[in-house]
């Protein structure tokens, strides 16, 4: 359709329906321990001024709770607003909640999601893919503050290295996300948000260690000071693995944040993320007889820059532009060895790629009246890439020699969004529609449409909600430019989405979500087979060439069972098939029909001593049979798997000058020591047990 007609669907879809509503699940019966932080994300729309925020002063407790029943998140329409009031389906996991579970990685946090896949290809540092509703991980948008971090060259994000260091919440849209945040989007959007310094200054050292010689030691620091909020997290992991041979990795990962107001209307911010991992390699070659790799290793470097500026022009307008820099650097050494043999050579690669991005964006906010909104926005990218392997058969050609593969890339992408937002019948209607134009230097322009409508019905505790997206995703430059399987010829990925489902609350005790979605994606980007040739001395390609469709359903319920002791879950069903073009390999990989995952939590305070804490948790994970790649090249059935993990901790809190707290935990990941993989050829860690020790200073 043409950008006019969309225009004018959304124009007329806006008038007649009525803005935003409710959509997500509520996060399950918060614990005790829950406190919803009005942090100030990249993306808020309410500047924070410490004559509004009086930090000091604590949250009057009905308040409190209303927060934490229904947060306040961004990423589903870019403009802050509760959870209750979005239409589209949103997660929301806050930093109370990860701290009591004592959850190190992001990837950790989302297995927890509900239409969420995270498929780790070994020991802790290996590749960490991150699927929503059967997506493939390049069609999975990862946001941190608000910046898109998804690689250049593969279109996905790997998620081994993210910490949950200085974290205030985890937001997770489920369903496409195109007309707000582009290329890549289709299956959803992860957006991992800061803290946001408040109130006096505060700081907490976290040290533990285990086997395998896991040790893992983490300091951060919070606070405000006059017109001036900080926080900040350091951290280092290291382990051994569990592999024989050549299996450890470490991660030392530090991030920033500071926010400047410089007055009660205007408010600056900058953010800094870096991350530096060595990742030992055993499994480099994954083939029948080879041995492990004892010298294969990798390098990951990650650098994000990003400020803002936010300003209100009396109460109806609010104008923010932000501006970043990220670079994501690979570098991969693996030597030959004995017994690494291809074709009875010894085998071994070198790989040098340097990933960047420097962008920019814009966003105006109008309030008209109370319920209508306008959200008017603007996004610039420049992408670069360097891809370089030195490797024993990088020539494709007899003798298969020694040689290098090298390209270079770089594109522009440019897009305009516009969001409206509206309420009826005195708030039992809310919705919301919008669309975004994409423009690519390589391809053209692409026009993402949606809409969504939640019904809140007060009588019996119950929000209906519904909506309709379109997204898309850019090929990767590895699709478009890699040497003798690239494709410069290709078009984006074209996706299609609806869902619909309900809430109900049953009082404060219980409650339930159901959402059913179907999603559609043609142009799908797959391998296809070409005559060989100069152009094609593979007889394979990447082509436009597939077509994939989605249907499922998750369903969400959480109960109190009595004070203090709260069970949780989720579970999702998933119908995926694939129609393919003559000559493509198309098929659903390592996505299972059948995932589900259920938290049992208790909580109970002045247990032995006037304000100390016992936290226990208990987690289970299923994850169904999938189809995956075999080592050799096949596709065979995956069996499914079951994963428990175990914590518990105690809060002494016992004043010790400037210390305020004192906590003992113990993490056992895999309790049951289950011997399985997430992904062929790659064996999954075993049981591994975590002891340590967090103070809280003031």
């Amino acid at each position: 359709m043409r950008l006019s007609g969309w225009i004018l669907s959304t124009i007329v879809a806006t008038l007649l329906l009525a803005p935003i509503a409710q959509a997500q699940e509520p996060a399950s019966a918060p614990s005790p321990a829950q406190t919803q932080t009005n942090s100030t994300p990249a993306n808020q729309t309410k500047a924070s001024t410490p004559a509004a925020k009086k930090a000091s002063q604590p949250t009057p407790p009905k308040k409190q709770e209303a927060l934490e029943l229904n947060p306040v998140v961004v990423t589903a329409t870019r403009i802050e607003q509760p959870i209750a009031d979005i239409g589209t389906t949103i997660t929301v996991v806050e930093d109370p909640q990860i701290q009591e579970q004592k959850i190190d990685r992001v990837s950790d946090v989302l297995r927890e999601v509900p239409g969420v896949q995270v498929t780790q290809s070994g020991s802790p540092g290996s590749i960490t893919d991150v699927s929503i509703r059967g997506a493939t991980p390049a069609q999975t948008l990862i946001l941190i503050d608000g910046v898109e971090v998804n690689a250049g060259a593969t279109g996905s994000f790997d998620m081994a290295h993210l910490t949950t260091d200085n974290l205030d919440r985890v937001e997770v849209l489920r369903g496409a996300g195109g007309s707000l945040y582009g290329s890549q989007a289709i299956g959803g959007v992860v957006n991992v948000l800061s803290q946001e310094g408040q109130g006096p200054p505060t700081a907490s050292l976290v040290s533990a260690g285990g086997n395998r010689a896991t040790s893992e030691q983490v300091a951060t620091v919070s606070g405000a000071e006059g017109n001036l909020g900080y926080s900040g997290a350091l951290s280092y992991f290291s382990t051994e693995g569990f592999r024989p041979i050549n299996d450890n990795s470490d991660n030392l990962s530090g991030s920033a944040r500071l926010d400047y107001h410089l007055d009660d209307d205007t408010v600056l911010r900058g953010f800094a993320r870096s991350i530096g991992s060595n990742v030992s390699l055993p499994n480099f070659l994954v083939s029948d007889g080879v041995p492990l790799d004892p010298t294969a290793h990798q390098r990951n470097e990650f650098m994000l820059f990003k400020g803002e500026a936010e300003h209100h022009f009396g109460e109806k307008l609010l104008v923010r532009a932000s501006a970043f820099y990220l670079r994501q650097d690979l570098r991969l050494n693996a030597p030959p060895f004995p017994g690494g043999l291809v074709f009875g050579a010894p085998y071994f690669e070198t790989d040098s790629i340097p990933d960047e991005t420097r962008g920019g964006n814009a966003e105006a906010i109008y309030s008209w009246a109370r319920g209508w909104r306008t959200l008017v926005g603007f996004d610039f990218k420049d992408r670069w890439l360097r891809s370089g392997s030195f490797c024993s058969f990088c020539d494709p050609l007899p003798p298969f020699l020694a040689g290098t593969t090298t390209f270079n890339a770089r594109r522009q992408e440019y897009a305009g969004y516009v969001e409206q937002e509206g309420s009826f019948a005195d708030g039992h209607v809310l919705v919301t529609g919008g669309f975004r134009v994409d423009g690519n230097s390589q391809f053209g322009e692409e026009v993402s449409p949606a809409w969504s409508v939640a019904i809140p019905i007060t009588k019996i505790s119950t929000t209906l909600r519904g909506s309709y997206s379109e997204g898309f995703r850019a090929p990767a430059f590895n699709e478009l430019y890699y040497p003798d399987y690239g494709n410069p010829n290709l078009k984006p990925e074209i996706s299609s989405e609806y869902d619909g489902g309900f809430t109900t609350n049953f009082g404060e005790q219980a409650s339930l979500t159901t959402t059913y979605f179907s999603r559609r994606v043609h142009n799908l980007i797959v391998t296809v087979t070409c005559p060989v040739g100069p152009s094609c001395v593979f007889g394979s390609e990447a082509g436009n060439a597939a077509r994939v469709d989605v249907q499922g359903v998750e369903v969400v319920p959480s109960l109190t069972i009595v004070k203090g002791l709260t069970l949780s879950g989720n579970v999702t069903v998933l119908d995926e098939t694939h129609t393919d073009a003559a000559g493509s390999t198309a098929q659903p990989l390592r996505v299972a029909k059948h995932t589900a995952s259920a938290l049992l939590q208790y909580v109970r305070s002045a247990n032995f001593l006037p304000h100390d804490r016992i936290t226990a948790s208990v987690n289970y994970i299923f994850v169904g049979d999938r189809d995956d790649i075999t080592i050799q090249s096949t596709i065979a059935n995956h069996s499914a798997y079951n994963l428990v993990n175990a914590v518990v901790s105690y809060a002494m809190g016992i004043p010790l000058n400037h210390v305020n707290n004192e906590e003992v935990f113990a993490r056992v990941s895999n309790l049951m020591d289950r011997h399985y993989s997430e992904a062929f050829g790659f064996p999954a860690p075993t049981i591994n047990v975590l002891a340590g020790v967090k103070l809280d200073f003031e």
